[in-house]
């Protein structure tokens, strides 16, 4: 089992793992730039958090 219980880099708020959305088309697979990235992508908990702003820009937690 795969465990992350780093903050977040941006807030220090608490994060939440969550799986990376599935396709069946490889050519539309969201790829991840560093060969370090987690297994699941994580997700801030806090709302107000920049990371929570969506869009390619955004930072990740």
């Amino acid at each position: 089992m795969y465990q992350d219980n780093r903050p977040c880099d941006v807030c220090g708020s608490e994060v939440r793992l969550r799986a990376h959305e599935a396709t069946e088309d490889p050519a539309e697979a969201t790829v991840r730039d560093d060969n370090d990235s987690t297994i699941d992508e994580r997700v801030c908990i806090n709302a107000g958090c920049p990371t929570n702003a969506g869009g390619a820009d955004a930072p990740r937690p």
